[in-house]
């Protein structure tokens, strides 16, 4: 590893992975540090748990018209399923008929248009504000809400809803989307298992403390994620200004976490990939991908403080846990097909303490905060700094493309 260089990125999720491409066009010399032992960051795909890939954590290209892994997609030959995937709604005794799904299917477009239309016109409140009290399908649009945005509605801000750049083009990548984020940064050089300890801004020349040596640098950026930050597993010196752990305090990390079950066979034969959607009074915000990709597999999806506290007691609890919603929508005998089953643990990761980063209600502008430099030296990138795209893998990207232009246009 170099003592000096220009620019020391530190995190190789898609952030750090996006900016060390562009800065290095842009002719800087950079040091890219990651902390764990592999590349991707909150994009990893497991191969060895199932005969088929699993994302652990990204799994769509979510506005894929518009999303740069897309064409990188495209270009390394990696399989991506276009459309819309279809939802069951299950009551806790049976599958709701398609008339109720499409009264659901009205009510939860409507109540997203009432809660951006709010974001738009600079209601900076809770997105829960805008949910019916009358309407009985509101307690499965929280759910469903807590779903897409890794926390409850009571607490997150309209303006996220607002203005998150939704295509209606989520496609999820067959071959792993970790899997195409690894395999676009694999001709970067990466020092891995170098977590960064301190950064020392005090004097022109930056020193950044790492767990293999100090580093000479002119610039810094960060991409790891809010909450490694809040946990303050970097330290500043001197601190960061006051503005900038004000816009810290004013975004918060969201959890999602994930339980896959391989089936020895296709109990959904005839379905087609769908979701089932729980919807019972005191139902978890959780629910099930089944059949994706025509594979014989179920997969919670887990969200918000249901998915932190379960997730965090270990996956024997969250397996459990998993097993017990999936033998109550299809029945006890699918726990006899079930071959092996892999859950995640992001919350208990000590690299991203959680899944993306939530707005909170009155955080403002906390976002363009974020990624706000610090004295042209210290920059942030990720997708907690993305006006437009947070919680998404290419949001990060895009964000990380930004940062190193910025970085080269301050040192040049």
């Amino acid at each position: 590893m170099q003592s000096t260089c220009d620019l020391v990125i530190i995190g190789a999720g898609a952030a750090g992975l996006a900016a060390a491409r562009a800065a290095i066009a842009a002719g800087l010399n950079i040091e890219l540090v990651e902390a764990s032992h592999r590349i991707g960051g909150r994009g990893f795909t497991d191969t060895a748990s199932f005969p088929a890939p699993f994302d652990l954590g990204c799994q769509w290209l979510h506005a894929a018209s518009i999303n740069p892994y897309t064409a990188i997609a495209d270009r390394l030959g990696f399989r991506y399923r276009r459309g819309q995937f279809s939802y069951r709604i299950h009551d806790g005794t049976w599958w709701l008929n398609e008339r109720l799904v499409g009264e659901f299917g009205d009510s939860l477009s409507a109540t997203y248009e009432r809660i951006a239309a709010a974001g738009t016109a600079g209601k900076d409140v809770p997105a829960a504000d805008f949910i019916d009290p009358a309407d009985p399908w509101g307690p499965l649009f929280r759910r469903a809400y807590s779903g897409y945005m890794a926390w409850p509605p009571e607490e997150v801000s309209t303006y996220d809803t607002a203005r998150f750049r939704f295509t209606e083009e989520d496609w999820p990548v067959e071959d792993g989307y970790g899997a195409l984020i690894a395999a676009d940064g694999a001709d970067i050089e990466v020092n891995l298992d170098c977590p960064v300890k301190s950064i020392d801004w005090h004097e022109k020349e930056l020193m950044v403390g790492t767990a293999k040596g100090m580093i000479f640098c002119r610039a810094v950026l960060v991409t790891v994620s809010v909450a490694v930050l809040q946990a303050e597993r970097i330290k500043f010196f001197p601190l960061l200004p006051d503005w900038k752990q004000d816009a810290l305090g004013r975004i918060r990390m969201g959890h999602a976490e994930k339980v896959g079950f391989w089936l020895k066979r296709d109990v959904f034969a005839g379905q087609g990939p769908h979701f089932a959607m729980l919807n019972w009074d005191g139902a978890p915000t959780a629910g099930f991908l089944c059949n994706p990709f025509d594979r014989p597999m179920a997969t919670m999806f887990a969200s918000g403080p249901f998915a932190r506290d379960l997730f965090a007691q270990g996956a024997d609890a969250a397996i459990a846990e998993g097993k017990a919603l999936l033998a109550r929508i299809c029945g006890a005998d699918i726990l006899k097909e079930i071959a092996t089953a892999r859950a995640t643990n992001w919350v208990g990761d000590p690299w991203t303490l959680g899944a993306y980063s939530v707005l909170c209600s009155g955080g403002g502008e906390a976002r363009a905060e974020l990624a706000r430099p610090v004295d042209d030296r210290i920059f942030f990138a990720g997708e907690a700094t993305s006006p437009d795209g947070f919680s998404t893998a290419h949001g990060a990207y895009n964000s990380g493309v930004a940062a190193a232009l910025l970085i080269a246009k301050a040192l040049k």
